[in-house]
């Protein structure tokens, strides 16, 4: 029947979409480990603001370090 087939269509179309969605998620080969459990833009973003601040922190260490060794 006409339901059947439309049924049939739309189950093809997003069988085509999940293995869209499923290629974009595999990790690329120079894909560093600490990234390849990030899904969402919101958690590289998150992962993004947490390096930036361990950066900060170290370099506010190296900073504080050689003012005290003058």
């Amino acid at each position: 029947t006409a339901e059947i087939a439309r049924l049939a269509e739309e189950r093809k179309k997003l069988q085509e979409e999940l293995g869209a969605l499923q290629l974009s998620m595999t990790p690329v080969e120079d894909e560093p480990e600490t990234s390849r459990g990030l899904s969402t833009r919101a958690e590289l973003i998150e992962r993004i603001l947490v390096l930036g601040q361990d950066v900060l922190d170290g370099v506010k260490f190296g900073f504080d370090n050689a003012v005290d060794q003058l």
